[in-house]
């Protein structure tokens, strides 16, 4: 008997990025600083992606670019700010100008909605939100969450609308040829993510072989029968980081907080290190190879 053939399901960054559509709903993985898709963010600026509707728990410098080049104007998140350096530049000056809508959702309600994705039914009950103005304030959606009595305990309880959306997009340390991922650290709600989008795509720093894969095969963290196409991007977070492979870059985001300010210094800034590299190879040769060691994670610690 022999074993069946490995599928290939490898593609480049740039192929990721065509695959996505304008006006495509968007489950984004990672969380805070931990393993954010930002080589993809840089990849749809650079094709000129509009329309996107992202979803998240928690998005900073990734999520910030694409709203300030406009490619995504519409989100439905939980948190949405550059951690202890401040609040996103770009999206407190787009919301100023109208141009940027977003529903408000607390972590814990964003994470069941993708388990509710995941579990393929249509909204999840939950125990907060009700009193709050999270029911009331709503910008994108009239569903964004129903109260109602529960069946069994003739108790008020909330609802709200799981995600299923057209893509997730999910970063990890490893991934093989089949789609078989494994995370290390904080994990957020990627594994709920790649269930429950219509179309998921793993980007990772490292694709190992599928004979790697079984003899370990209680590190995978997502199967690959949830995963599509698998992208290899080394230093697919940065300027953020990923746990065991490298930290953020400190100076580089304070940069960015200072320069992005207002619309001038914004633009200054996607011309340098966005537009202007014109791939993910080139941003890597303008960061340097120097800096990129120096960012590499210490083994005893992983940042």
């Amino acid at each position: 008997m022999t074993e069946p053939a490995v599928e290939d399901k490898r593609i480049t960054l740039e192929e990721a990025a065509k695959k996505i559509p304008d006006g495509a709903h968007i489950a984004w993985g990672g969380f805070g600083y931990q393993r954010p898709p930002e080589a993809l963010a840089m990849e749809l600026i650079r094709q000129h992606k509009r329309g996107l509707r992202v979803y998240t728990c928690g998005s900073e410098h990734d999520l910030d670019i694409l709203v300030g080049a406009e490619a995504c104007l519409e989100l439905e998140i939980a948190f949405f700010a550059i951690e202890a350096l401040g609040l996103a530049p770009n999206l407190r000056r787009r919301a100023k100008e109208g141009k940027v809508k977003f529903e408000d959702y607390s972590n814990l309600a964003m994470a069941l909605r993708f388990l509710g994705g995941a579990l393929n039914v249509p909204f999840m009950p939950i125990r907060h939100l009700a009193g709050s103005d999270m029911m009331t304030k709503t910008r994108l959606r009239k569903d964004k969450a129903k109260t109602i009595t529960c069946p069994f305990t003739g108790e008020p309880i909330t609802l709200v609308p799981s995600v299923q959306a057209d893509f997730g997009v999910i970063c990890a340390q490893k991934v093989d040829l089949e789609g078989n991922t494994r995370i290390f650290g904080i994990k957020g709600e990627d594994n709920e993510i790649a269930r429950s989008a219509k179309t998921t795509i793993v980007f990772a720093e490292k694709i190992i072989t599928n004979e790697q894969i079984r003899r370990n095969p209680d590190l995978t963290t997502i199967p690959g029968l949830y995963v599509d196409y698998v992208v290899e991007v080394p230093f697919g977070s940065w300027p953020m980081q990923v746990y065991g492979v490298y930290d953020y870059d400190l100076p580089h985001l304070q940069m960015y907080m200072e320069q992005c300010q207002d619309e001038e210094g914004w633009q200054r800034y996607l011309k340098e290190w966005i537009l202007d590299v014109e791939s993910h190879d080139g941003l890597l040769k303008k960061i340097g190879v120097k800096r990129l060691r120096q960012l590499r994670a210490h083994r005893q610690y992983g940042y």
